[in-house]
């Protein structure tokens, strides 16, 4: 199948994106995205919001990316791309995992592994498992999270043994990380750092053994620098300053090469918020971890600002600061207040959407059946509801096309009312309708189930015979006029007789169908000249 230019463009975004280079793939997304709503291409349309999406993503512009993947989801959904559904779905379900909208995060995750479970082993099925632990670990379903994220590696593994299954180890080193800061809020001590030692153990062997990049393109930077601010917070736990400080050199490095704010210049944050707590100076710590907070939330990384106040809320504890403490967890509440109610407006416009898109549906399915009822009333005599001229056109040109070019069917035969006229002269034109309705259904089930009856025009009738000899077509033409004649017409009117007259003969090599329906015209004739000749 040859590619569109539409293809072609969307291809070379994506191959952008592996490498980072998030502005030409935004550039090219934007114009498949233009051509696709001017030709009104729902599919392109939706391929191009979703690899949008995925540009916004990557430039912390989590809110646009979670709107351009929600309509890429239903666009998709729409164009029946299975496979693209899934992918908008894990970014739907990362940016609203981020945004605090954790119930449609874990929903939209749940529906992408169900998906994906449907489709050929691929990246997608570890891609869906990873973003459904993502979505649990931030609703702190620590215990769910990790099963889902070993899942995602052991996956990886089963489809491609080389592979790297390094973004859901990461995340796994991320959990424990998580978990550590929940558990030292609740229970006011230090937790053991073994199991996320062990994690960080599993992913410097797998960058080892693999290099950096895991499941999602363009992820190298980001990988590095998630790696050695984990490091540095098990060092800081750990009272390891020459390790924290080796992880404050790097984060250094990235911040300058970086530039913008993100979600890891909130972690570079906490990392350093934890450093001058191991140091002693709880003031900087303090001013450090509303610093996180204040870049999550530039980030739009609801999440993780909602994990700042907690930080702070336990400094605060941790140094009996009772009203600080309580403060911190004053804008936790207020800021978790929000976000369920951005969650709830964001619900309802995909509600309204959802609505609007399923009343669009219906009415094109409306107008579908309606396009199809007028289309078989267009194909039907008015009179007496069986195909007219216009169908038997469509079906003269059907039974060329099957016979490879041959334009005459086995057998034709034209049929004539006897007498039309006279019947509408002395028994009403609506008897002789009546007549006409009566000797349609009767030819109709006179015939074979292949062959073919139309009214041609007036008192006439066209019966087209699928693969039947001239002997049989006769045959089927004497059946029918026994029938017509033994017809009970006086029920209808007192002292009615109804007859026909039919011309049936054979179509011959190359002869056109105007040929055939002339001779069978003449034939037809010759029958009629017969019935008024005296035996």
């Amino acid at each position: 199948m040859t590619q569109s230019n539409e293809d072609i463009a969307l291809h070379r975004a994506h191959e952008a994106l592996e490498v980072g280079e998030v502005e030409q793939a935004t550039y090219l997304a934007r114009q498949v995205l233009k051509a696709a709503q001017s030709s009104r291409d729902t599919l392109d349309e939706g391929r191009a919001l979703a690899c949008l999406a995925d540009c916004d993503r990557l430039r912390s512009q989590l809110r646009r990316a979670h709107r351009n993947s929600l309509s890429a989801v239903h666009l998709l959904r729409q164009g029946q791309d299975l496979a693209g559904e899934v992918m908008a779905l894990t970014t739907l379900s990362h940016t609203a995992g981020s945004l605090g909208r954790l119930d449609e995060a874990v929903e939209s995750a749940r529906l992408a592994v169900t998906l994906s479970e449907g489709l050929p082993p691929s990246h997608l099925q570890p891609l869906a498992y990873n973003y459904l632990g993502t979505a649990l670990l931030w609703s702190r379903d620590f215990a769910r999270a990790e099963s889902a994220f070993e899942r995602s590696a052991d996956l990886v593994h089963a489809d491609e043994p080389t592979a790297s299954p390094l973004q859901p180890l990461m995340n796994l080193a991320l959990l424990e990380a998580v978990r550590h800061a929940a558990l030292r809020f609740q229970t006011g001590t230090t937790p053991a750092l073994g199991k996320l030692n062990d994690r960080l153990t599993d992913c410097a062997e797998m960058i080892e053994r693999h290099g950096d990049e895991g499941l999602l393109p363009g992820m190298t930077a980001t990988t590095r620098t998630l790696l050695h601010l984990l490091q540095g917070l098990a060092a800081a736990w750990s009272g390891d300053a020459q390790s924290m400080a080796a992880a404050l050199m790097w984060c250094d490095a990235w911040d300058a090469s970086h530039g913008s704010v993100s979600w890891l210049t909130a972690l570079r944050r906490w990392l350093e918020m934890e450093a001058a707590w191991c140091c002693g100076d709880v003031a900087l710590a303090m001013a450090l971890g509303h610093e996180m907070v204040a870049a999550a939330a530039e980030a739009e990384h609801e999440s993780l600002a909602c994990l700042g106040h907690l930080m702070v809320a336990t400094l605060a504890r941790v140094q009996s600061d009772s009203r600080a403490e309580a403060d911190a967890l004053r804008q936790l509440h207020q800021r978790e207040q929000s976000l369920r109610l951005e969650a709830l407006d964001s619900r309802d416009r995909a509600q309204e959407w959802q609505l609007q898109a399923r009343a669009s549906a219906d009415q094109i399915v409306r107008l579908e059946s309606r396009s199809r009822m007028l289309e078989q009333l267009s194909l039907q005599d008015s009179l007496t509801r069986i195909p007219n001229r216009r169908a038997l056109d469509r079906q003269l040109a059907a039974r060329r096309a099957a016979a490879n070019g041959d334009d005459a069917p086995a057998c034709m035969a034209l049929i004539d009312v006897n007498r039309f006229k006279h019947i509408n002269d002395t028994f009403s034109h609506p008897v002789g309708d009546q007549v006409l309705r009566i000797v349609a259904d009767v030819l109709s089930r006179s015939v074979r189930t292949s062959d073919f009856v139309a009214r041609l025009a007036g008192d006439e009738f066209v019966v087209l015979f699928g693969q039947a000899t001239l002997p049989l077509a006769q045959q089927i033409c004497l059946r029918m006029k026994e029938a017509v004649r033994d017809y009970a017409w006086h029920a209808l009117a007192p002292g009615l007789e109804v007859s026909i007259s039919i011309g049936v003969e054979q179509g011959r090599q190359g002869e056109t169908m105007q040929a055939l329906l002339r001779r069978s015209d003449e034939q037809m004739y010759a029958d009629k000249r017969r019935a008024r000749t005296p035996a």
